[in-house]
């Protein structure tokens, strides 16, 4: 498996992932198909803002996963991984463990003491993979009515 960051020409990539995550897993995030379905191409290139997209590839051309990071002003010492979702054929092969790992280092690399994510309630097997991968569960309040607030060192 071979995960890397996309490009800004990759964007297409990025939203054909991004919107085969929403159909997938809608519970799963905090956004739906339909308010990103119409992102314009210039919304999909520089989404996240100050951040990235990864992808992990089983074979050439062939994507099975994706994790988006992003850094908030107020809160320069924290990367936020968010939106990452994997096929679900590929589900138990590592490719969430890549995802974090490729995250985690592109946050070490800019400075950052930790990366962050929610979990959304009920989403049993993400918030496994995420324990697996070092994550702990915080008692920060989270954004998401229900949810849960991971915090990883790096």
């Amino acid at each position: 498996m071979d995960v890397r960051p996309l490009r800004a020409d990759e964007w297409q990539l990025k939203r054909d992932l991004r919107l085969a995550a929403l159909r997938d897993s809608p519970a799963a995030f905090a956004s739906t198909y339909a308010r990103e379905a119409h992102r314009s191409e210039a919304d999909w290139r520089t989404w996240p803002a100050g951040g990235a997209f990864f992808t992990a590839f089983a074979a050439p051309g062939e994507p099975v996963g994706i994790a988006g990071t992003w850094v908030a002003v107020a809160d320069p010492a924290t990367a936020h991984l968010i939106s990452m979702w994997v096929v679900p054929a590929a589900r138990g092969r590592g490719v969430a463990a890549g995802l974090v790992e490729a995250a985690a280092g592109w946050a070490r690399d800019r400075g950052h003491a930790t990366v962050e994510l929610e979990v959304a309630v009920g989403n049993t097997a993400a918030l496994s993979a995420y324990v697996r991968s070092g994550f702990e569960v915080t008692q920060r309040e989270p954004f998401t009515t229900g949810g849960t607030v991971l915090v990883l060192p790096v």
